[in-house]
């Protein structure tokens, strides 16, 4: 056996065990045929396509076609939700500050929720193109806002929100990129989605969740903080256990974790590796579910 027949062996173990069975010595022989004289090691190309198409099968296999139907529901679910989300965290810290009478922190808060409300807008009436080059928009803003905020303090301090992260200029980079990274989040989840919308859950139905939902936080943000946080929890946990008992509801549960994670505990991510981890774990995971959606037929 060759040093190019055990290299290409190695990355057919890619595939599954069967697959391999009834195909491996037709796949290799196609491959050898293909090399050049000399050769002793897969092409890039090669290697690419042979993992590529492995991991393509057994995902197929993980996600069979039903399941994918549902997967394409919940990554159309979870790209409105998102933006949604920004809404309403944008009109809770306004309606907090407007309960405190601090008004003049409450309206930079409604300005910054707004656009996320014309985003979800935009999306909810079928304008995806519209509402993925808001998304961008609003990222590329955020990000270049913060980016001067930041350099205009005195050297050496880095804020995100109202926390103090540390010192030293190199947090800079990191503090800047965490706190545009879930609007970046949002905006790649819409341009993910084949279709961003409520999908088979029904526009009336979402809607009355999420106007339940949003009316309960901005109200708890306004009352003392123990009725509140109880107002809210109520909300909160009765929208999450009916949705996780579908199997869309589950999936869009999953989908929306890394998203959630970003946007709610920032402070878990002050450094460049965290925030390289759960960037590459958020990529990862809507990749997957991307192409689960999109290799799925619409329902």
């Amino acid at each position: 056996m060759t040093a190019l027949e055990r290299r290409y062996r190695r990355l057919l173990t890619w595939y599954p065990k069967d697959h391999r069975a009834r195909h491996e010595e037709e796949m290799l022989a196609v491959l050898l045929a293909a090399s050049t004289p000399g050769q002793n090691r897969p092409t890039g190309r090669d290697a690419f396509d042979l993992v590529r198409g492995g991991l393509a099968i057994r995902l197929r296999r993980v996600a069979p076609p039903g399941s994918r139907r549902h997967w394409r529901a919940a990554v159309d679910l979870a790209a409105i939700l998102a933006p949604l989300t920004l809404f309403g965290g944008g009109l809770f810290r306004a309606a907090g500050y407007a309960g405190r009478l601090a008004f003049d922190l409450a309206l930079p808060n409604l300005v910054y929720a707004l656009p996320y409300g014309l985003i979800v807008l935009l999306a909810w009436l079928g304008r995806r193109w519209a509402a993925i080059a808001c998304a961008w928009a609003m990222a590329a803003l955020h990000a270049a806002v913060t980016m001067a905020r930041l350099l205009s303090l005195p050297e050496g301090t880095i804020v995100v929100g109202d926390v103090l992260l540390g010192s030293g200029r190199p947090l800079i980079a990191a503090s800047m990129l965490l706190s545009a990274l879930p609007a970046c989040v949002c905006a790649a989840m819409l341009t993910l989605a084949p279709s961003p919308g409520p999908g088979p859950v029904g526009s009336r139905r979402l809607l009355a969740w999420t106007g339940g939902v949003l009316a309960a936080c901005v109200v708890g943000a306004m009352l003392p903080k123990a009725f509140g946080a109880v107002l809210m929890l109520a909300a909160i946990g009765t929208v999450a256990a009916m949705a996780l008992r579908s199997p869309v509801g589950r999936r869009t549960a999953a989908i929306l974790t890394p998203f959630l994670l970003v946007d709610v505990m920032p402070s878990w991510f002050t450094d460049l590796a965290g925030l390289t981890a759960v960037t590459v774990a958020t990529a990862a995971l809507l990749g997957v579910t991307a192409w689960l959606a999109r290799t799925a037929e619409p329902a």
